[in-house]
């Protein structure tokens, strides 16, 4: 008798999200798969994670800002300026799912690699790949672009 163990599904099941709570909207995992060329690489547990991770990230850093908006009378994040869209959605709920894909891909980037890449190929890829600090940025640019503030504070001295 033999046993072959086999590793967990790299991929995630289709139509799998992580959930929101009502006002912000659910994470679609295989659209942020595909938006960051995530692929095969990464588990789909350790996608969750990640994107949980993003979600209580960027929902601690705005929930000041949803709080005025509800007081405003929004019931959900697609009711913040529903007429400005991009791409037919709401632009608030595209920036929200900027934000949080980029604060999960950041985790993703500081804590995961290919184990079965060579040395070689991880060198090759790390030049195509965004860093976890490149994450940040594009997360920060997200939730300002999201509340209406600029991107960069500059003092003069």
């Amino acid at each position: 008798m033999s046993f072959v163990a086999a590793p967990p599904s790299p991929s995630s099941p289709p139509g799998s999200t992580v959930l929101g709570d009502g006002w912000w909207p659910d994470i679609d995992c295989n659209a942020m798969r595909d938006a960051l060329r995530l692929g095969e690489v990464v588990t789909h547990p350790r996608l969750v994670a990640a994107i949980e991770s993003g979600l209580l990230t960027i929902e601690g850093q705005l929930a000041s800002w949803r709080a005025s908006r509800e007081a405003k009378g929004a019931t959900g994040l697609a009711q913040v300026e529903p007429a400005r869209t991009i791409n037919g959605q709401p632009r608030a709920v595209v920036l929200y799912i900027r934000a949080v894909r980029c604060a999960a891909a950041a985790e993703l980037s500081e804590t995961h690699r290919d184990v079965t890449a060579t040395t070689h190929g991880l060198a090759r890829t790390e030049d195509d790949k965004l860093s976890a600090g490149e994450y940040r940025r594009m997360c920060t640019e997200a939730i300002r672009d999201l509340i209406g503030t600029t991107r960069v504070a500059v003092e003069l001295i």
